[in-house]
């Protein structure tokens, strides 16, 4: 059964890793992942968390000026 994830993009990898350092210290439970199979995008790693997590994540980089380019939903296998 496939799960269903959020996954961030961003646009280098050094902006994944800076999302990934503020995710951290905001206790919100994250992976660094490959970017999904045909998705368009300038980097090639993405941060995937839970749905539920999504607005406490996306409020944490707002508020440190790390948004994501593109937010998207994926089933993973």
């Amino acid at each position: 059964m496939p799960e269903r994830r959020i996954v961030l993009l961003f646009p280098t990898t050094h902006a994944v890793m800076h999302a990934a350092q503020i995710l951290e210290r905001a206790a919100i439970p994250h992976d660094i992942v490959p970017r999904p199979k045909g998705v368009d995008a300038d980097c090639g790693i993405a941060l995937s968390l839970e749905p539920g997590a999504r607005e406490q994540a996306l409020g944490e980089l707002g508020a440190a000026s790390r948004e994501p380019s593109r937010v998207l939903e994926h089933e993973r296998p």
